[in-house]
């Protein structure tokens, strides 16, 4: 009997550990002093974790920063909410295809799809892209929060 496929189990494939980038030690340590700035009563004020390993998490990394940096944004969520009446997922009221932040950076509207691991752009998400450069607006897919920080300075400039 050939028990190769219970060896293979047993060898797990481990994720290497998560180093966290100089840029989002840099994002909590502003994070929270603008938190000790806003409550400057409280004397104990817990210390905001951002990660940039994860979708989720990377999306709040960088609606943090634009938040911190006086621009406006705000996650888009494309997903279907479930119908308890109906007994399933109906569409949410976001368009197919929308990016995962929609801000507003120096007057100009700015689309940001996070893209991590193996995620590829969608032929739907690629429609939007275009449609929102066409009208003059600024589309950027992210993988990693350095990769954010390095597109949206050469925006700022």
């Amino acid at each position: 009997m050939n028990l190769d496929f219970i060896d293979a189990a047993k060898k797990k494939r481990t994720k290497p550990h998560y180093q966290k980038p100089d840029s989002v030690k840099e994002l909590e340590r502003l994070f929270h002093e603008q938190k000790k700035a806003k409550h400057p009563d409280v004397p104990y004020l817990p210390k905001t974790a951002f990660r940039d390993d994860s979708a989720s998490g990377l999306t709040q990394s960088i609606i943090a920063w634009l938040k911190l940096n006086g621009h406006f944004a705000a996650r888009v969520n494309v997903t279907g909410i479930y119908d308890v009446r109906l007994g399933k997922y109906r569409r949410s009221g976001a368009r197919k295809g929308m990016a995962d932040i929609s801000a507003v950076v120096k007057g100009r509207h700015v689309s940001i799809e996070v893209k991590t691991g193996r995620d590829r752009m969608r032929p739907d998400q690629l429609k939007v892209k275009s449609e929102v450069e066409a009208a003059g607006g600024v589309y950027i897919v992210v993988s990693s929060f350095d990769d954010f920080l390095r597109q949206i300075n050469v925006f700022l400039k």
